[in-house]
């Protein structure tokens, strides 16, 4: 199962421009399951068109203009549940928005989070990171046993020296808080022995595809975005 991160760039004043692009791009990356950000409402409007040939942009029933919906490949899973959890307040209400999903050639079921942590401060980024691993250990109980599996994805805008990702990844406490799932960096599973390159234009790596230790990754990516986006699409193969 092939995931992806892509934050396509909303800047109303360039997206007719960059619109069929983006649209290419993703049918170029060809993932099953994908978390966008910076996708409001005028771009979810025409990726939903655009890409509907073969995916599902599922929408959540969320108040406010949010940016983060998710792509799923038609036929491909079945959705068992699905919601948002209100996260950080800045220049807009973050949410986390999520799935929880049947792979059907499989019967493997799973929970997918996207993500778009705020820019600044870190302290509410830290606050994001604290409610995301506690709705994952959350929803991790509803599942059996052997079957635990979580994917969360999004622009986290925060590298790996980060308290951010020190807290998700490395189990460092904040503020005395611990983290109570243990998640792992795709692309280190799949590539143990070379840094991670960066993921937007700035030369940063902020965008991210964790998931619990143990999950088998064979492969994960960063795709050059061609110039439609600021930040490049993040891709990591998983076996359920």
């Amino acid at each position: 199962m092939k995931t992806m991160s892509f934050n396509i760039l909303a800047d109303r004043r360039t997206w007719r421009n960059r619109r069929e692009g983006i649209i290419n791009k993703i049918f170029e990356v060809n993932p099953d399951i994908a978390g966008l950000q910076e996708a409001f409402s005028v771009q979810r409007n025409d990726l939903s068109f655009g890409l509907s040939s073969t995916y599902d942009l599922i929408e959540f029933n969320i108040p406010v203009n949010y940016d983060n919906p998710i792509l799923v490949r038609k036929d491909y899973f079945t959705i068992l549940d699905s919601g948002f959890v209100e996260a950080a307040e800045c220049n807009f209400t973050r949410y986390i928005t999520w799935l929880r999903l049947r792979e059907n050639n499989s019967i493997k079921e799973f929970y997918f989070y996207n993500n778009h942590f705020c820019f600044q401060p870190m302290t509410v980024k830290e606050e994001q990171a604290i409610i995301q691993a506690q709705t994952i250990y959350e929803h991790q109980t509803q599942l059996c046993g052997n079957e635990q599996m979580a994917i969360s994805v999004g622009d986290f805008n925060s590298n790996r020296s980060s308290s951010v990702m020190e807290y998700l990844l490395e189990q460092v406490p904040i503020d005395g808080t611990p983290n109570p799932v243990n998640l792992v960096d795709t692309w280190d599973i799949a590539n143990p022995t070379t840094p991670k390159p960066p993921t937007t234009q700035q030369g940063a790596a902020i965008d991210w595809i964790i998931t619990l230790s143990g999950t088998t990754v064979t492969e994960a990516t960063i795709v050059n975005s061609d110039g439609f986006s600021d930040h490049f699409p993040v891709t990591a193969t998983i076996i359920l």
